[in-house]
């Protein structure tokens, strides 16, 4: 039997020979296998991070009021994990999420970090040796102003996640406040021993 994830509008464009990754659908069967060599990675932008070439957006993972027909239940949660279990196997370990995917404030509904930290603490269970790159984003509603609400809002972030860091740490919605007077910068990078 086939398992088949859309990871359509997953929202990453990772250079590689100046090809942009987008519209994608990934399929994989039981048979499915990826070499997981350090050649298959690409460097994140100008850092010296190596990510697989195709990443996974969690935006949808635990959200009620914008996918998933405003519910959110075990059979979804076993879906997501699910798709994240089939990404790591096909050698996919770069996911993307942020602090507002899942509406935590709805009924039923579990925040998307919340949900990825979770399926990475079991997996690290299963195999330790397993390495995943987490991307996740700062939200930079009107009212947070000042250095203090990213680094609390990224403090927030990296409990819901059970994680000490991640790889990276972007503005969400960049500008959309105007934002644009240099308050804040996207991709934002945060040394953890700064915080």
């Amino acid at each position: 039997m086939a398992t088949a994830m859309n990871v359509t509008s997953a929202c990453f464009y990772l250079e590689s020979n100046r090809r942009s990754v987008h519209g994608v659908r990934v399929f994989a069967s039981k048979n499915f296998s990826v070499s997981k060599t350090e050649e298959d990675k690409v460097k994140l932008g100008a850092s010296d991070l190596k990510v697989s070439r195709l990443g996974l957006g969690a935006w949808s993972w635990g959200d009620t009021g914008y996918w998933n027909n405003s519910e959110w239940d075990d059979a979804k949660t076993k879906a997501a994990k699910s798709a994240f279990d089939v990404s790591i196997d096909g050698g996919i370990t770069l996911f993307d999420t942020a602090e507002v995917y899942g509406s935590w404030l709805l009924n039923g509904a579990v925040n998307s970090e919340t949900l990825l930290g979770s399926f990475i603490k079991e997996r690290k269970q299963k195999d330790p040796e397993v390495e995943v790159a987490v991307a996740t984003k700062f939200a930079a509603l009107p009212w947070r102003l000042g250095r203090q609400s990213v680094v609390r809002a990224l403090k927030d972030s990296l409990s819901r996640l059970g994680l000490s860091s991640v790889e990276l740490y972007q503005l969400h919605w960049p500008g959309i406040w105007g934002n644009e007077g240099g308050s804040f910068v996207a991709p934002l990078f945060i040394v953890p021993e700064c915080i």
